[in-house]
């Protein structure tokens, strides 16, 4: 059966905001090795040039043996905190000993984040490790923290040790490659994954602050996740292409995302997420609603739950089999979390019979399961999940939202379309299967996606597919003792879903999953232009549906239609007229829509801080030269306003941004694409259509701002002569073909 499992596969990732993500980076031309741990995930990351892995203890004992026979000077050698209490001293010391060049980067997350967040089995503290790592002969020793002001008093670390900020961590690394012999730097962040489970139960600090993006703003380039590796920064499909958002649900405020070269990053500072619709009725919704019919249960009854590590997928299982054994059945549950910890997938078997004699094995068999709840469509398609199901067997109840994998991190151009998958899955379950937007539904109606399972559960079975009483599963969500009141509210929201979808759409309606798939050219067009108007002047608006125009009657007169070349020429020729400059980006921020979109999602006395790297005023990073972003506060906005006024200055003798190299190279190419599309107009033929388009659409990948869009117009740049070249080659053999 074909899936996507090589484009999308649930493979483990960094937790949104984990410090092992950070710490894992080396300095270009360095090289690190991993060790048991979540930092050996790094191992497979090949930007992290991280090699090798080895057992608990033997950290950097591989170098020690390959250090006299390799050119290589120096590594980075990954440590966890959890691992270090165990056996890592001993490598330490070992390495210590032999006199190689190492440096042990020690993450200090404060929980043995890999297996579930366990306490360490001893004392360990920050100082303590520098202290042991003193005695045994660390030649030099740096504190790398995001809270530097926790050791404004270093009583305690060993003499000599420095503490800097995680932000330097490129410029401390290439300071410490060069240190010979043993030197040590301590990574000091708490696991995200922890700081996430600790805010929800009150005992971690939460700051008051989030982040959003303007989404006008943005360019789509993906820099914010190539800065945190972040998947809480997820795709926004929109009618000018994929740009990004940032999901509140499951941010853990570590803010990474904000150093990625964009402006359209914004800082709330204080208020609150807006409550949502269904939060501020008055009327009960569910009070009519009508008991299913359940049916009798004369046998094991196999659910087969799929989901994400973090979700609440195993609480799923663990709550139907409480009320299970409350209505006094038999039950067994077996999960497989694999990676769970780490946003791998998760699978959970969940079966009931009305005796534990009726259960001889924990593992629902292949072809055995009655119900799938599909909480992840990804993993629900892969071949462990798959090969249980029975088209004649298994209900399904499906959640056709997917959360985006780690490959979007590493790729925000990546297919993400489920279409594959959802076919897999219907192909392999009843044909009466329900694949309903359960994530953007329940995030609408109750302000979180992790309240999307419990409206699976409650769907199916209002549905009739879980063969258990009300009163039980109930009782289980009290006996959980977590968020009882919003799970309740979640179950009662997926039932009325399953009985009246329309009632439920009446109070709020998911969010768009994907953008319209047919493309209106006028529309567009129409579109388009009074952006541009509102960019610049009608006359510059008309400049823009002459090009559209004449691309349409070229393409119609080969093609018999305007399909392709139209709409590619509409989209980019339209993106690189309206570039976004200083003048723009200000009137993005104050035309009203921003305004708009701030007060739709956040409530309260806030203020908004904006991340800005004005290249008049930015300072430059000492090690790579590019220009360092800061935050500028709510004043801003009474300078973003005197800017907009001012975009009839643009490209003047008056511009004084205009003067840039960005801004000088982005009005070229609006001239040179102009030029090029009309030559390749006059010559278009059914050979060259293709190539046309393919030329055509090249502005697109010209996204970003400032060193990111120069790095990605020189991959254009190569693209292009390469489409060239093949745009020449039929003309040469239409002349050899005359000439024969």
């Amino acid at each position: 059966v074909e899936t996507s499992k090589s484009r999308l596969a649930r493979t483990p990732f960094f937790c949104s905001g984990c410090p092992h993500n950070t710490s894992t980076n080396v300095p270009e031309g360095s090289r690190a090795m991993a060790g048991i741990g979540c930092h050996g995930m790094a191992y497979s990351i090949p930007e992290r040039r991280t090699s090798f892995i080895t057992q608990m203890g033997g950290e950097g004992a591989t170098w020690i043996g390959q250090a006299p026979y390799t050119a290589e000077p120096h590594v980075f050698q990954n440590l966890g905190d959890g691992t270090y209490m165990h056996s890592g001293l001993l490598a330490i010391r070992a390495a210590a000993a032999a006199g190689v060049n190492i440096t042990y980067k020690i993450l200090y997350n404060d929980a043995v984040a890999m297996t579930g967040g366990q306490a360490h089995d001893g004392e360990l503290t920050v100082p303590l490790i520098t202290r042991q790592v003193a005695a045994e002969g660390a030649r030099r020793i740096l504190v790398v923290t995001d809270e530097p002001e926790k050791y404004s008093d270093p009583v305690g670390l060993a003499p000599g040790a420095e503490v800097r900020h995680r932000d330097d961590l490129d410029a401390i690394q290439r300071e410490l490659r060069e240190v010979a012999g043993l030197s040590v730097l301590v990574y000091d962040q708490t696991c995200a994954a922890e700081k996430r489970r600790r805010r929800k139960r009150g005992t971690y600090p939460d700051p008051p602050k989030r982040v959003f993006i303007n989404d006008l703003v943005c360019e789509g380039c993906g820099d914010c996740s190539v800065k945190s590796n972040c998947i809480s920064v997820k795709p926004l499909e929109t009618v000018l292409g994929r740009k990004r958002r940032i999901d509140q649900s499951d941010c853990n405020k570590d803010f990474s995302c904000v150093k990625g070269f964009c402006p359209s990053f914004v800082t709330v500072k204080g208020g609150a997420l807006r409550k949502t619709t269904a939060a501020k009725q008055t009327n009960d919704p569910f009070a009519d609603l009508p008991a299913p019919a359940l049916q009798a249960l004369t046998g094991p009854c196999n659910i087969l739950i799929t989901g994400i590590g973090g979700t609440g997928v195993i609480t799923i299982g663990a709550l139907l089999g409480m009320a299970a054994r409350l209505e006094g059945l038999g039950a067994t549950v077996l999960d497989f979390t694999g990676l769970a910890q780490k946003n791998g997938g998760v699978m959970s078997h969940v079966r009931i019979a009305p005796s534990q004699n009726d259960l001889h094995a924990v593992r629902i068999g292949a072809g055995a399961t009655d119900l799938l709840l599909g909480c992840d469509l990804v993993v629900a398609a892969g071949e462990g999940a798959l090969s249980r199901f029975d088209p004649g067997r298994t209900a399904a109840v499906v959640n056709a939202r997917v959360s985006p994998t780690s490959a979007f991190v590493r790729d925000g151009a990546i297919d993400l379309s489920t279409a594959i998958d959802r076919k897999a899955v219907q192909a392999a379950v009843r044909p009466d299967a329900d694949v309903i937007d359960a994530g953007g539904l329940a995030t609408a109606l109750m302000g979180d996606s992790i309240a999307t399972n419990l409206f699976m559960l409650g769907y199916a079975w209002q549905r009739g597919h879980v063969p258990l009483g009300f009163e039980a599963l109930d009782r289980a969500i009290e006996l959980n003792g977590v968020a009882v009141a919003a799970n309740r509210k979640a179950f009662a929201w997926g039932r009325l879903a399953a009985h009246d979808m329309a009632a439920v759409e009446a109070v709020v309606a998911p969010p768009a999953m994907e953008a319209p798939a047919v493309f209106d050219l006028a529309a567009f067009v129409d579109a388009r232009a009074r952006d541009l108007t509102g960019y610049q002047d009608e006359a510059y608006a008309g400049r823009y549906r002459r090009l559209v125009e004449r691309t349409a009657r070229a393409e119609q007169a080969v093609a018999g239609n305007t399909g392709a070349l139209g709409e590619a020429v509409a989209r980019n020729f339209y993106k690189l007229m309206a570039y976004k400059d200083e003048y723009e980006v200000a009137r993005l921020f104050t035309d009203g829509r921003f305004a708009a979109q701030i007060a739709s999602q956040f409530e309260g006395d806030f203020k908004l801080e904006f991340n800005l790297a004005p290249p008049l005023f930015a300072g430059r990073d000492k090690v790579t030269g590019e220009l360092r972003k800061r935050a500028y506060g709510p004043w801003m906005v009474a300078g973003f306003k005197l800017l907009a006024r001012l975009k009839g200055l643009r490209g003047g003798a008056f511009d004084v941004f205009g003067y840039q190299a960005d801004r000088r190279v982005e009005r070229r190419l609006i001239g040179d694409y102009e030029r090029s599309m009309c030559e390749l107009l006059d010559g278009l033929s059914g050979d060259t259509l293709e190539i046309a388009v393919s030329l055509a659409r090249l502005p697109d990948d010209i996204r970003g701002y400032g060193h990111v869009k120069d790095a990605n117009l020189a991959k254009v740049a190569v693209r292009r002569a390469e489409l060239m070249g093949q745009l020449a080659v039929p003309s040469k053999l239409k002349v050899m073909e005359a000439v024969g």
